[in-house]
């Protein structure tokens, strides 16, 4: 069955069009994902370029320069998005400084038209370009976390990449494919492969659209949402792992437990709102000391905080709660244009071969004796 330039031109936004207004319907509804803006704008503007081409398939200015020019933003769009989706941080001067480039190169052709031969060479070289630039991103930048999904787009990019280089090796030898109409058939194919394209992308998009989503979730489950802390739950399910793991190599393992003293005296005098920065500020001060690596911080409930210290000597432990003590107390929290002093009293458990629920009850007891001897102090339970 032959198809024309015209016909292909149609089907491919047709086909564009469904997959633009369904980018943009999720865009509607998930507005947290600014990446799904931009592939759907991506998506647009493929479409509009294949009108561009498909209206007027004879090298004008309409399909030379608008269909390429657009071609070339829609790659961009693409890049970008896959970059903002990855969080990596891509500035868009470069990217558009190649549609730019782009741009001016065919309008170099449209004024001053090359052989087929080059401008078919021309194209496939910007084509690989882009291919290579969003497979490096989806690769070599993506969190490990979302690699799988990663991977099924960048296989994408790497076939639409080799489809080029082969389309540009056959251009070059023509004798390797003995056909009367070969220019005729490249272009057709190129258009169904676009076409192809255009669903396997859509495809892709979206998996690292539902992969991204998922994590999201999962890290929400998991983190306090006032001060970006593990939560009780996720505490409890990493710390068990990393004690057991200090455990079976005879190491040390220390817990801190922080309570913000008369707390619920703050929130009486100076409202919720005036607790929850004290609660985020307390949290700045702990962290800006600089905490060791493998260190697990949660909020435990509350005003009480936990510290996991795996791999610690008790000695540095203690210097180390110490110091926190000290910090919280020097370090007033701002609310309002005005100071609120805070002090913590810390109750603190090591050992080598206790579980983490263990060196928690122990940290517990601890944090009470502190309590009682007049808070805005550190108790020991040593060898919990």
């Amino acid at each position: 069955m032959h198809f024309d330039l015209f016909t292909l031109g149609v089907i491919g936004a047709a086909i564009g069009i469904a997959i633009s207004i369904s980018f943009t319907l999720l865009g509607l509804v998930l507005r947290g994902l600014p990446a799904l803006r931009i592939w759907a704008s991506a998506f647009w503007v493929v479409t509009a370029a294949a009108l561009a081409q498909g209206l007027n398939e004879n090298g004008s200015l309409l399909s030379t320069v608008v269909g390429g020019g657009l071609i070339a933003l829609a790659n961009a769009l693409m890049l970008m998005g896959i970059a903002i989706h990855l969080r990596y941080p891509l500035r868009w001067r470069w990217p558009m400084a190649v549609v730019a480039l782009f741009v001016a190169n065919q309008l170099h052709v449209y004024l001053s038209p090359p052989s087929q031969t080059v401008s078919a060479l021309m194209f496939g070289a910007y084509s690989v370009v882009w291919d290579v630039w969003m497979v490096w991103v989806l690769l070599w930048r993506s969190p490990r976390d979302m690699r799988n999904t990663c991977s099924f787009t960048a296989l994408i990019f790497i076939i639409d990449a080799v489809f080029y280089l082969l389309r540009s090796v056959v251009v070059l030898f023509p004798q390797l494919l003995a056909h009367s109409r070969l220019d005729e058939l490249l272009t057709t194919w190129n258009y169904l492969f676009g076409i192809l394209s255009s669903f396997l992308l859509s495809t892709g998009f979206t998996l690292m659209l539902a992969e991204r989503l998922t994590l999201d979730l999962r890290r929400l489950a998991r983190t306090d949402g006032l001060t970006g802390l593990l939560n009780r739950s996720a505490l409890i399910e990493a710390g068990a792992r990393l004690v057991d793991a200090c455990r079976a190599r005879r190491q040390a393992c220390s817990v801190l437990m922080f309570d913000l003293d008369h707390f619920k005296s703050i929130n009486d005098s100076w409202g919720h709102a005036a607790g929850d920065a004290v609660l985020s500020h307390f949290v700045e001060v702990i962290r800006g000391m600089g905490l060791p690596r493998d260190t697990l911080f949660a909020r435990y409930g509350g005003e009480e905080f936990v510290l996991l210290l795996p791999a610690i000597e008790p000695a540095q432990a203690g210097v180390l709660a110490e110091r926190m003590r000290a910090a919280v107390a020097a370090e007033p929290a701002v609310f309002g244009g005005r100071t609120i002093n805070i002090t913590t009293s810390v109750g603190g458990a090591t050992a080598t071969d206790a579980n983490f629920e263990h060196l928690i009850s122990a940290a517990d007891v601890a944090l009470y004796r502190a309590k009682h001897l007049g808070r805005n102090q550190v108790a020991w339970n040593q060898g919990a």
